[in-house]
C-alpha cells in the first residue's frame, strides 16, 4: 500500500539560555520590551509533521511519499528523506523562501519562548490527487499549510482515497465551518484530549455529532494511552513502556506513523492504535522526532506485551 504524508517540514532551532526569562523581564516596563538573551549554543533538528510521521514510517519497512514544501535551504533535509528510504518526489521547493523554521529557547525553569517561520510552508504543495489508486492507497492529512488541508480531503473523498485527519496546532488558523467540512468523511480524526475539545467548540459538534461524520475519533492523551471511538464503541489504547524518556516531543507523530503502518496491513483499527503506542515508546526515548531507531524485534515483543499480535514476517 502506497502512504501518503501531508503536513509540514521544518528545521528546529533549539537553544538553552542558563539564567531565567523573569529576571530580565521587568513587569513596568513590559511596554517597552527590549530584551537580549545570551544562548550557550544551538542544536538544529529536522522537523514538521510530514517529515516526522514519514519518519516512523521508514522505520518501520515502509517508503512513505511527502506531500509539502521545502526552501531554499532545504537540500540538506532532501537528502536525509532520500537516505532513509522515504519518496522525496513530490517535495515542492521554493527558491524565494526559507524552509519552515522554528527558533526556541528554553531557560532553567523550562519556560520557552519561540519564534516561528512559516517559510515555504505558506505555500501549497500542488500534488496531484488523480494519480493515487483508491484500493491501494492511505493518506494523513496533517497540520501544514491551511491551503492544503482544505484542498486534499475534498479531493481524497472525490477520488475515494481513505485518509486521516488531524489538524492539531493548526486549529488557531480555521473557522468552525471549514474544519468541520474537512473531516466530514474522514476514516479516522485524530488529536489529543485537549486538541478534541477545542474541535467540539470550534464546530459546535459534540463527540456523538463528530463521529456520525467520521469513521473513528481516536484521542491520545500522554501517560494515560489513547481512546478509540467507533459509534457508540470506546477502546482504550494502553501505553507502551519505554525503556526511557528523555523527550516527549516527537511521541504524537510517532503514534501516527504506527498507526498508519497497522491500518495498511489491514489491522483492525484497535490493533493499528497498539502499533501506534509501540512505536510512540521508541520515539520519546531519544532527543529530537527524527532522531530514534527501531529494531524489529524490540518492536515485536512490546507490540505482543500489549496483546498486539506478531509483527509480520
Amino acid at each position: 500500500m502506497q502512504l501518503y504524508i501531508s503536513g509540514s517540514l521544518a528545521y528546529d532551532r533549539i537553544m538553552n539560555f542558563e539564567g531565567r526569562f523573569s529576571d530580565h523581564i521587568l513587569p513596568d516596563k513590559i511596554h517597552v520590551l527590549n530584551v537580549c538573551f545570551n544562548v550557550n549554543g544551538l542544536q538544529e533538528k529536522l522537523g514538521g509533521t510530514a517529515g516526522n510521521i514519514a519518519y516512523g514510517l521508514a522505520q518501520l519497512g515502509e517508503r512513505p511519499v511527502i506531500l509539502a514544501c521545502l526552501g531554499q535551504d532545504g537540500e540538506r533535509y532532501l537528502r536525509w528523506v532520500e537516505s532513509q528510504g522515504i519518496d522525496g518526489s513530490r517535495i515542492r521547493v521554493l527558491e524565494q523562501e526559507f524552509t519552515a523554521g522554528a527558533f526556541i529557547t528554553t531557560d532553567k525553569s523550562d519556560n520557552q519562548i519561540t519564534g516561528f517561520n512559516p517559510g515555504a510552508m505558506n505555500h501549497p504543495c500542488q500534488c496531484d490527487v488523480g494519480e493515487m489508486s483508491p484500493a491501494n492507497s492511505l493518506a494523513i492529512v496533517a497540520p501544514g499549510n491551511l491551503e492544503d488541508m482544505q484542498r486534499l480531503p475534498k479531493e481524497f473523498r472525490a477520488k475515494g482515497v481513505p485518509y486521516i485527519f488531524d489538524p492539531g496546532q493548526s486549529l488557531n488558523i480555521w473557522k468552525g465551518e471549514d474544519l468541520a467540512e474537512a473531516f466530514a468523511g474522514a476514516q479516522v480524526l485524530i488529536s489529543n484530549d485537549y486538541e478534541l475539545e477545542l474541535i467540539r467548540r470550534m464546530t459546535g459538534l459534540e463527540l456523538s455529532e463528530i463521529l456520525e461524520r467520521v469513521e473513528a475519533v481516536i484521542t491520545t492523551k500522554g501517560e494515560e494511552g489513547s481512546v478509540l471511538w467507533r459509534g457508540r464503541d470506546r477502546t482504550d489504547i494502553p501505553i507502551a513502556k519505554a525503556e526511557q524518556v528523555l523527550d516527549p516531543t516527537g511521541a504524537g507523530d510517532a503514534y501516527r506513523s504506527g498507526l498508519m503502518k497497522g491500518m495498511s496491513l489491514g489491522l483492525d483499527l484497535a490493533q493499528a492504535c497498539l502499533w501506534g503506542a509501540v512505536l510512540a515508546s521508541f520515539a520519546v526515548a531519544g532527543y529530537g522526532t527524527q532522531e530514534y531507531s527501531v529494531d524489529q524485534d524490540g518492536f515485536a515483543r512490546r507490540l505482543e506485551t500489549l496483546g498486539g499480535g506478531p509483527y509480520p514476517a
